[in-house]
């Protein structure tokens, strides 16, 4: 009996760590740094962040959330891997809106030789 305890718990531990949502994350200030993405706060107050953030090539976010709905804004057209929830888009044109609603696990990586910005905007 012991080893079926032992069996289903080595089994259910990877699988619990699997199906756990990713960290909810700030838009502007007190975001952690991620390497080849710089992030400049255009403004942030009680009603909305927005913030400009570059990608050098192959630099990419883990997946994560935010808290309120967010407006990619492309400002560099660029070959990326974009996710949010179901969608998945191989590139982003400069000016192509991409809505991200609260709490759905989504991410942006710059897959091209060139660098990748768009305009985040949080709406609180």
């Amino acid at each position: 009996m012991r080893w079926i305890a032992l069996i289903a718990l080595v089994l259910f531990i990877p699988l619990a760590s699997f199906s756990q949502t990713p960290p909810s994350q700030p838009l502007g200030a007190g975001r952690p740094d991620t390497p080849g993405i710089t992030r400049t706060t255009l403004k942030d107050d009680a009603k909305s962040t927005v913030t400009r953030v570059h990608f050098a090539p192959g630099a990419a976010e883990p997946p994560h959330t935010h808290p309120y709905d967010v407006i990619l804004v492309p400002v560099i057209t660029g070959p990326v891997d974009f996710r949010a929830g179901d969608k998945t888009l191989a590139a982003l044109k400069s000016g192509e809106v991409q809505f991200v609603p609260r709490d759905v696990v989504h991410y942006v990586a710059n897959t091209g030789k060139q660098p990748f910005e768009l305009i985040a905007i949080a709406v609180k």
